[in-house]
């Protein structure tokens, strides 16, 4: 191939990259971008808007929207309690190590929200910040829980050979001691507060990091 030949063909291939990506307005292919961080996080196919559902409270009870403790980076939100005796602490203990690997750890901030007010107001930011004294926590009212949870699809509940206990608010040996069963999922928000994806079961570290950077750097 002669060298005006070899130049002709480099300035086609220049073009259509320059074409494919102002067409495309510079967006990465979400097919392709779903593909590569699959299976440790599944990508909405449009970020939803739920900004006016992110209102908690902190460790005061004072109103919090998420925004407030965000400043502009992405989320990463986990639902849980403190009193939580295993699954809770492995948990936030695999959120920690992911965060310990991400190239844009930087961009990122880690939310921990109880589903147990009435045990956890107090002591949310403590037990957060016992796995990374930069993660953060909070909760919402008791009578605000399950709109909120249904509006970010979170489930939550009182195990069910507990709730008797819990309901009979004359024994009050047994009234504060219940576990909850609760959604094993991760929600991650843009940087608008927008939910962009779920990192889902079974939470490995490596891939979990793997996917956060990719989604960060792809999705700005």
């Amino acid at each position: 191939m002669s060298t005006i030949a070899k130049i002709s063909l480099l300035l086609l291939v220049t073009i259509s990259a320059i074409s494919t990506f102002f067409y495309f307005g510079g967006k990465p292919n979400m097919q392709e971008l779903k593909k590569s961080v699959a299976p440790a996080a599944s990508l909405y196919p449009e970020a939803k808007s739920v900004s006016e559902k992110l209102k908690f409270i902190n460790d005061e009870s004072i109103a919090t929207h998420l925004s407030d403790v965000s400043q502009g980076k992405w989320v990463l939100l986990y639902f849980g309690y403190t009193s939580c005796p295993d699954v809770c602490p492995i948990d936030l203990s695999k959120i920690n190590l992911t965060y310990q690997m991400l190239e844009n750890k930087k961009k990122l901030q880690v939310v921990f929200i109880s589903v147990d007010p009435k045990r956890d107001i107090g002591k949310l930011n403590q037990f957060a910040g016992a796995f990374n004294p930069t993660f953060l926590g909070l909760t919402v009212h008791q009578d605000e829980l399950m709109s909120i949870s249904s509006s970010l699809g979170v489930y939550h509940e009182v195990v069910e050979s507990q709730k008797l206990a819990l309901e009979d608010h004359s024994n009050h040996d047994h009234g504060d001691h219940y576990d909850i069963d609760h959604t094993s999922s991760y929600l991650l928000f843009n940087p608008e507060l927008k939910l962009t994806a779920l990192l889902t079961s079974p939470h490995e570290p490596v891939a979990m990091a793997k996917a956060i950077d990719i989604i960060i750097e792809n999705l700005r």
